[in-house]
């Protein structure tokens, strides 16, 4: 009997609900900000099952990256500290200031 193999590196980032990434899509085509998810994305030898990408307009360069960690969403701006949310939805309301 074959036996699949466990992973002895759990990854730092997990795939989102199907949910999660209607919401993400949703926010950034409402923003006029590009997505795109990287699936199998590896960062200094941290992996991650998936990746959600936000570009400015047609800009090359991320605004921020987005994983699922367990229970959280963690968000890395271009510049700063990551951040950790409950929810995709709370982690979306801080990633553009609304105008007052």
């Amino acid at each position: 009997m074959h036996r699949p193999q466990s992973h002895q590196n759990t990854p730092t980032g997990i795939a989102f609900e199907l949910a999660d990434l209607m919401l993400l899509k949703a926010w950034a085509d409402f923003h006029d900000v590009h997505m795109t998810v990287e699936l199998d994305h590896c960062v200094e030898g941290e992996e991650y099952e998936e990746v959600v990408a936000f570009y400015a307009g047609d800009s090359q360069l991320r605004r921020w990256i987005l994983w699922r960690s367990g229970g959280e969403i963690v968000v890395q701006p271009l510049i700063g500290r990551s951040r950790r949310f409950d929810s995709a939805a709370e982690a979306l309301e801080t990633l553009i200031p609304t105008r007052a």
